[in-house]
């Protein structure tokens, strides 16, 4: 349920049916989608897919990225081209 605890409730920006969204740890997730290597956007209000800062070591060029789905509420763990487009969450020390 991890995932639900990071997405924005309700179906204003996320598909139905936003499952187990909850945001319930402030983190407000939006479903931006990503973008493909070769520049096509995709999957805009169905999955929000995020950068981190691991370098995925079986396939040099790809890092891993938390991404979250409208029909789901787990954290699914994907690894893109460093080339492809995730949303990056930018955090400021308190």
């Amino acid at each position: 349920m991890a995932g639900g605890k990071l997405k924005e409730t309700g179906t204003t920006h996320w598909n139905s049916p936003n499952s187990d969204a909850t945001n319930s740890i402030g983190f407000t997730a939006l479903p931006g989608g990503y973008r493909f290597s070769l520049g096509s956007f995709n999957y805009m209000g169905s999955n929000a897919m995020f950068w981190s800062s691991m370098e995925y070591v079986h396939m040099i060029g790809n890092a891993w990225g938390p991404a979250l789905g409208y029909n789901y509420s787990f954290i699914n763990r994907s690894h893109p081209p460093k080339e492809a487009g995730n949303s990056v969450r930018c955090l400021r020390d308190q």
